[in-house]
């Protein structure tokens, strides 16, 4: 044996991080069983939905904000209430799974029941900027579209400036004549003329004319825009 000890180097692997995913699952199991909840999500509609307000504040500063205001007076099922200027309540549902982790991020996972529902979950993201969410019911106005829900997906794209997403599925409109000649037909469509301008714009730059286009059928026709 040598006089002086010498070095040996054994890798075991990165660590594994299974303390996040512990951390997550548990808090989902006590929202799911409803333990040690100090808060209620309130819709317009009245609908409530029991949290956690450590949870909602480490979410985002715009949350803890509104989190430290709470008016401890008015209560909903014995909770402090936090009251959201949504009706649907599937809208405060999508908050609090996006917040606690309990929605599928995947293609499909997210299904709302309305435009009117998809549109209450835009608010809530935006106004909390929780990105997460946002993306989700972005892409979902990419998702079966038609020439009858086209004009009001693009309209939802124009009031919260998803620009990116109303550029891809103007981009597939006018590359499909068909599903084109039906949309400006319709007369609803003159409720948007922005909608116009730019269908406009792009068809002339297909034909040579002009820059390119760039935001800042039947009746139920298909419609491809991949977001």
């Amino acid at each position: 044996m040598s006089a002086s000890p010498m070095d040996l180097d054994v890798d075991l692997g990165p660590m594994p991080k299974e303390g996040e995913h512990f951390l997550q699952q548990g808090l989902r199991g006590l929202l799911q069983s409803q333990e040690l909840c100090d808060v209620a999500l309130v819709s317009s509609g009245g609908a409530a939905f029991p949290a956690h307000r450590a949870v909602l504040a480490a979410s985002s500063p715009q949350l803890r904000a509104r989190v430290a205001m709470l008016d401890y007076k008015i209560q909903v099922d014995g909770l402090p209430a936090l009251q959201l200027d949504v009706q649907h309540s599937e809208a405060v549902k999508a908050l609090i799974d996006c917040v606690y982790g309990t929605g599928e991020n995947c293609d499909g996972c997210y299904n709302p029941s309305s435009e009117e529902a998809n549109r209450d979950v835009l608010a809530l993201a935006r106004n909390f900027e929780l990105s997460a969410l946002e993306d989700r019911a972005s892409r979902w106005l990419a998702r079966n579209l038609t020439t009858a829900n086209l004009l009001d997906r693009v309209s939802t794209c124009e009031r919260f400036g998803l620009n990116d997403v109303k550029d891809k599925i103007l981009e597939q409109l006018t590359a499909n004549t068909d599903v084109l000649y039906e949309l400006v037909s319709d007369p609803s469509v003159r409720s948007v003329p922005g909608v116009l301008q730019d269908l406009l714009l792009r068809v002339l730059q297909l034909l040579g004319c002009g820059p390119p286009v760039s935001s800042a059928a039947t009746k139920d026709q298909p419609i491809q825009a991949d977001a």
